[in-house]
């Protein structure tokens, strides 16, 4: 009998030592690291907050490139933009050999997948998205509340159209509701599409949870604070918008080149946009005030999930991530939304929180989007892939003070679909080198170039330094690392 007990413990200690952990995967769009965990006080972020302080904190986090479809492209594939040439547009990352994606490899590893909200945004050119989750979903409530007022089937589309734009046009002021660019009612959290993620989240995980035979892959993508800023008015109200800090740093880097520049709130609103759009401070403070709403109203939903994965009684065995697709610009540098090589665009927030890591720590190393993927296969125990331009940084998560990456790269895009200008950076601990050439080959015509250094407590990105005599030696060496990029591709 005695014989038997053991061999029965030993089993259920080998069934638990083997047992893989489940994973709940956050998105959350346009989310710069604007958030009380790093150090942002006036930020209203409790949950994202908490969350930080049971796992390792990046602060220096970087995506693959600053605009929504190719930094996911780069998070579900790690493969850089450099490899895929995947910008803004239909995707074609399906073209790079041996190219594999965080959903399927989650699939064939056994895990039941699931992925809610924004995870993949697009799709390839035949329609296809590319990837493999037993479900996915999105929601289905209007990007504004007053949409939902006029859903009225008795009228005819055009009628339903006509109310909708007298209804905005009568919500001018912060009272009333909104305008073009935010909404601000007195509504509950699920009138918005937010809500609605969060209220299927936490759905999806009590069902996921039940499941004993699979762990589970459940990918949540938020949307907010991406434009417009809409979100329920008790969010607005934590915030006292005459108090908020204005830019501090709000004119473009002298001597950048003119390409560097995005084209701001373009088709957003009826204020000027644009380079040199003149904004007034009301409606600067009016901007600002209404992201920080939209990333609290966010909080509040995340915070909702979390809760769940706590009540039933899943952390001990989940592996939680939260990723920022990538910053946000609130005026900082004369620019507004995100589409630039500098720092407010390129740099995001990543918290990872895995069982048995570190706890309540900041990690100052560099860490990028593709990263993320090899990573969570690493915790999880599953097969590499057979193509990345990742590392695992699962080492950092037991000892985040460790040696690690020299650089991070990314890229943007400008010209057009044909001749495409490409803008290819590189991040050290200490500064940032961007060339601009013709076509997707450093070989390509070169454009112009930038180079910034970064100091403590100091305002970044002032000048373009790359002609300055006495940071030749630096710029030499960040050309030199900029090459070596294993992800470029030469023609």
């Amino acid at each position: 009998m005695i014989r038997i007990h053991i061999i029965l413990f030993l089993a259920l200690c080998a069934s638990i030592a083997t047992a893989k952990p489940n994973v709940l995967f956050i998105a959350v769009d346009d989310l710069r690291p604007q958030l009380g965990c790093y150090g942002v006080d006036f930020m209203k972020t409790p949950h994202m907050d908490s969350l930080a302080s049971r796992g390792v904190r990046f602060d220096h986090h970087y995506v693959q490139f600053a605009v929504c479809i190719p930094s996911r492209v780069a998070l579900l594939t790690s493969l850089r933009s450099e490899r895929t040439q995947q910008v803004y547009g239909p995707h074609v990352w399906q073209k790079v050999a041996n190219a594999s994606t965080m959903g399927k490899a989650f699939h064939e590893g056994g895990y039941a997948t699931v992925s809610l909200g924004k995870i993949w945004h697009g799709k390839s050119e035949d329609g296809s998205g590319g990837d493999t989750w037993d479900e996915e979903w999105h929601p289905k409530a209007p990007e504004y509340h007053t949409e939902a007022k006029t859903a009225d089937s008795t009228k005819s589309k055009f009628e339903q159209r006509q109310e909708l734009k007298a209804l905005k046009k009568a919500a001018k002021s912060d009272e009333d509701g909104g305008g073009p660019f935010f909404e601000m009612l007195d509504v509950p959290d699920e009138s918005y599409r937010d809500g609605e993620l969060a209220n299927t989240a936490v759905d999806r995980l009590k069902k996921l949870a039940a499941d004993k035979d699979k762990p589970f892959l459940l990918a949540v993508g938020f949307h907010k604070p991406h434009l417009p800023f809409v979100a329920p008015k008790k969010y607005w109200g934590l915030y006292d918008r005459a108090s908020l800090p204005l830019p501090p740093q709000p004119e473009f880097p002298a001597k950048a080149p003119e390409l560097a520049r995005n084209h701001g709130l373009k088709g957003w609103s009826n204020i000027p946009t644009g380079p040199g759009a003149d904004y007034d401070e009301a409606t600067v403070r009016h901007l600002i005030h209404g992201y920080c709403a939209a990333t609290s109203y966010t909080d509040a939903q995340i915070g909702k999930v979390l809760a769940t994965l706590r009540e039933l009684d899943l952390e001990k065995n989940t592996i939680v991530v939260l990723w920022g697709d990538h910053g946000w610009h609130l005026g900082d540098l004369d620019q507004w939304a995100k589409s630039t090589n500098y720092e407010r665009a390129t740099r995001s927030p990543l918290i990872v929180c895995a069982p048995g890591k570190q706890a309540n720590v900041g990690c100052s190393a560099l860490a990028e989007t593709v990263d993320v993927f090899p990573t969570l296969l690493d915790l999880c125990g599953l097969p590499a892939m057979p193509l990345t331009d990742g590392r695992s940084f699962a080492p950092l998560l037991t000892d985040p003070s460790q040696p690690w990456k020299e650089a991070a790269y990314h890229v943007f895009n400008r010209g057009t679909k044909k001749s495409p200008i490409i803008g290819y950076a590189v991040r050290t601990a200490k500064a940032r080198y961007v060339e601009w050439h013709e076509g997707w080959s450093l070989d390509g015509k070169l454009i112009d170039r930038e180079f910034y250094r970064y100091f403590q407590n100091k305002p970044d990105e002032l000048f373009n330094t790359v002609s300055k005599p006495d940071h030749a030696e630096m710029v030499e060496q960040h050309t030199k690392l900029l090459r070596a990029n294993p992800a470029y591709r030469h023609p």
